[in-house]
């Protein structure tokens, strides 16, 4: 077995909850890896070939690595998943500074209804092009490199990207448009009306989603929960607005062999039991330190996987021996034997100490499973 095929292998197992002979660590967060290689975050994002040699510069250098995720950002699919501006370095920003979502009011009451007798498909490359300078243009440009880009790191560095795809509910573009606090105030006070959009706008890309999935047939595939998060509504809130495009999305993918990875962001607690609905031990929960992770294993026992989640307060501000007692004590609490895949909490942050995550990644090395 090649070392690309041992370590994608750990990590699969550690899906399955079958035993592994090292705890999986993958890497995630492309802007602290451009830092610690040199490059500006304006390099980073206008010169993937570069960024590209510098991910794989940066696993050689970390062969506690198993699997990371994203490795070069495309900032202009975060505009098209949010429908917000997006401020970037070298442009709005100064070169080394990260880019920044800019969201305003730029969808009106008005747009649900056009969404609902136009589809969304046209009222989307309408807005895109009027209000978002057309980031579906500019992120074609990146689309064809990006397997590449994956190819080159298996190849250079023996890892695999594992997510090679992205899909969100309609709750997270529709909260960017009109602003978190404006899209809640439609739900109260139209439902009908927004849920009718939400509709039309989940059948557009959730057809896409498929088949990108057919076409580029990932490992694993990002299934969000940003502004979805069940810690901003109601239990029947969020199972009306959004868990049935959740599920739908993860079926979509288990059909066609894709690894559903919950990137789950923000507070989770209150909705693992709904999670308990999923197939046991076919997706992968991925964690950014808002929810409890320790209640995470409590709730899902060995149904699910559990992805993270050392918190970029701790990398960025704490010692390397503070980081490595975290994750020591993590795998005792949520994996010691498997079903935990180390990693941070989302995004490794860009003023992490380059000594906390090599100490990140070294606690899973030493760690002797059990």
């Amino acid at each position: 077995m090649s070392l690309y095929d041992e370590r994608l292998q750990r990590t699969l197992d550690a899906v399955s909850m079958k035993k592994v002979d090292k705890i999986p660590f993958s890497y995630s967060g492309p802007a602290y890896i451009a830092r610690i290689q040199g490059l500006s975050i304006a390099e980073h994002l206008t010169q993937p070939d570069r960024a590209t040699t510098a991910v794989i510069d940066f696993l050689h250098d970390h062969p506690g690595i198993d699997t990371m995720h994203n490795p070069v950002q495309n900032p202009y699919g975060l505009s098209i998943l949010w429908l917000s501006q997006i401020k970037l370095p070298g442009e709005e920003l100064p070169d080394d500074e990260l880019w920044q979502l800019d969201e305003k009011e730029l969808m009106t009451e008005e747009d649900y209804q056009t969404i609902i007798d136009e589809g969304y498909g046209p009222w989307a490359q309408r807005f895109m092009k009027e209000k978002l300078n057309d980031p579906m243009a500019k992120m074609a440009e990146l689309g064809p490199k990006r397997a590449n880009i994956n190819q080159r790191i298996k190849d250079e560095a023996d890892v695999a990207v594992i997510n090679g795809a992205l899909a969100g509910t309609p709750i997270e573009g529709f909260c960017g448009a009109r602003t978190l606090m404006n899209f809640f105030m439609d739900i109260m006070d139209e439902p009908e009306l927004v849920k009718a959009a939400m509709d039309k706008m989940f059948e557009f890309s959730y057809a896409n989603f498929c088949k990108t999935l057919d076409a580029t047939k990932p490992i694993g595939t990002w299934v969000g929960g940003w502004r979805a998060a069940p810690n901003l509504m109601s239990h029947d809130t969020f199972m009306e607005f959004v868990w049935p495009y959740e599920e739908k999305l993860i079926d979509a993918s288990l059909e066609r062999g894709v690894l559903p990875i919950l990137h789950f962001d923000s507070p989770w607690d209150s909705e693992l039991e709904t999670l308990r609905e999923l197939p046991a031990r076919k997706c992968l929960l991925m964690l950014d330190s808002a929810t409890d992770i320790r209640l995470a294993r409590e709730v899902l026992g060995d149904r699910m996987a559990i992805q993270g989640d050392v918190p970029a307060t701790l990398l960025a501000m704490g010692t390397d021996n503070e980081v490595y007692e975290y994750v020591t004590n993590l795998i005792d609490d949520v994996g010691s034997s498997t079903g935990l895949i180390v990693s941070s909490g989302c995004d490794c942050p860009l003023n992490a100490k380059r000594e906390n995550v090599d100490a990140m990644v070294q606690a899973t090395v030493d760690y002797q499973v059990r």
